[in-house]
């Protein structure tokens, strides 16, 4: 009877191995790991090369906001302090000799238009000038940043940094760190200090070249979109503080502030004050991020970890605080907290003791309500979404060139996680939409109900 038992132990093995092997065009020459757990008994139902360490994409947030939310807590916020250097002119009391100085706190919510009930940072800079009966500054606006190794990281991929998708975190931020740019007229929208020059494209397709701090900005673009006057595209800045110095200058200027164009290097270790921008709720910027896969936001959320310490910080305090819960990330290879960095190394199995962890946690409810729900919102939006799993996978998804994951949780019908979910496929060679089909076809093989 024993002998018996295990032939069909075996034989049940067999049978949920070849359900992990992902069947689409070229799948014998890609990397492919899967790990699913039924988080009621603690078995992993399906373990293909789950101890590989591949490249995550965009499921790296998945990890970034784990680390970030527990670390930080839901109601962590930044704050970016505004104040005047300087003091009053003698017998002018409406006069200020200095400048207005604003402290960067790595922020990546200013001026986003995702946080629209955020905004008005300029509108309160100028309502607290006015407050002190101030009609004349006669320096200007000083934005100091003390974010260490800002901008770009150095493993992004260069043809990225010029898109937006593609703009660093730096000590200060704002609008996403991207302007409109006009390239037949050579302009940006706010003003910004690129140059830009346009070239003729090989075919219809746009595309964008920037170093990852320089100014110079190449364009290629078809003659039928050169040929267009109000053609536009939205591209990253390196110097997003310079960008916002400008909106506010002019927005000072036209509430009747006159303001200097040079800053008078006033004492700003004694700077009076007069108003503290406070950011949305961490777990409001992880929703957005997550639901998004907002790079700008991910980043801003692991360097809040260590604001004082450099990216290489951020990333060791993430690692040892798993490896104190733990988890292995000895065999991980953490580079940014977005994904963008093809360099990025987890395993599905490291990636899906994290989920578990957090989903067994207090911040459990916070952490699941980050993730895109299958054919509902996000960039889970079509995903399943003519299939019984609609409603019942909430996954983050990544995907940059020849990479396609998915890492979160399988739900009962009440919206209870019930499964531990990642998916890795690296270097596939079919159209995505085949690969992303396979993959559904998986799940539901794996979720009969």
């Amino acid at each position: 009877m024993t002998r018996i038992y295990l032939i069909l132990l075996c034989l049940l093995c067999t049978v949920a191995s070849r359900g992990a092997v992902l069947d689409f065009d070229g799948a014998d020459y890609t990397q492919t790991g899967v790990y699913i757990k039924d988080l009621s008994t603690g078995k992993v139902i399906v373990d293909h090369n789950s101890r590989v360490a591949l490249t995550p994409a965009s499921v790296m947030k998945a990890l970034t906001s784990a680390t970030a939310l527990e670390m930080l807590g839901a109601d962590f916020r930044f704050e970016t302090r505004v104040a005047l250097a300087g003091k009053r002119a003698p017998g002018n009391r409406r006069c200020w000799q200095g400048d207005i100085v604003i402290y960067g706190s790595a922020d990546p919510t200013l001026g986003s238009d995702q946080f629209k009930d955020y905004g008005g940072m300029s509108d309160s800079i100028i309502a607290a000038v006015q407050r002190l009966g101030i009609a004349e500054i006669t320096g200007s606006v000083v934005i100091v940043e003390r974010l260490r190794d800002a901008g770009p990281i150095p493993t992004w991929e260069c043809e990225d940094i010029a898109w937006p998708y593609g703009a660093g975190l730096h000590g200060f931020n704002y609008a996403g760190n991207y302007v409109r740019a006009i390239p037949s007229k050579g302009i940006t929208r706010p003003a910004s200090t690129l140059k830009i020059k346009v070239f003729p494209a090989d075919g219809d397709k746009t595309d964008l070249m920037r170093g990852a701090l320089a100014d110079n900005l190449t364009v290629w673009a078809s003659a039928k979109t050169r040929k267009n006057p109000d053609w536009s595209t939205n591209v990253s800045v390196p110097d997003p503080a310079a960008v916002y110095a400008g909106v506010l200058l002019g927005r000072l200027r036209g509430a009747g502030i006159t303001v200097g164009h040079a800053p008078t290097n006033a004492d700003r270790d004694d700077a009076t004050t007069i108003y503290i921008h406070r950011s949305p709720t961490a777990a409001e910027i992880m929703t957005n991020l997550m639901k998004r896969s907002d790079n700008l936001f991910a980043e801003g959320m692991l360097r809040a970890i260590d604001p004082e310490g450099s990216r290489a910080d951020c990333i060791k305090a993430e690692k040892e605080y798993w490896t104190d819960r733990g988890l292995d990330a000895k065999y991980t290879i953490v580079c940014d907290g977005s994904g963008l960095s093809r360099a990025n190394k987890l395993s599905p199995a490291f990636l899906g003791r994290v989920l578990e962890t957090m989903i067994r946690g207090e911040l459990a409810e916070t952490y699941l309500s980050f993730f895109p729900v299958a054919g509902v919102d996000g960039t889970l939006k079509s995903f399943a979404r003519k299939t019984r799993l609609k409603g019942r996978l909430a996954l983050k998804t990544g995907s940059v060139g020849a990479v396609q994951t998915y890492a979160g949780y399988k739900l009962d019908w009440e919206g209870k996680p019930t499964h531990v979910v990642v998916v890795m496929v690296n270097g596939f060679f079919c159209p995505r939409a085949e690969l992303r089909g396979a993959i559904e076809k998986m799940l539901l093989n794996t979720f009969k109900q």
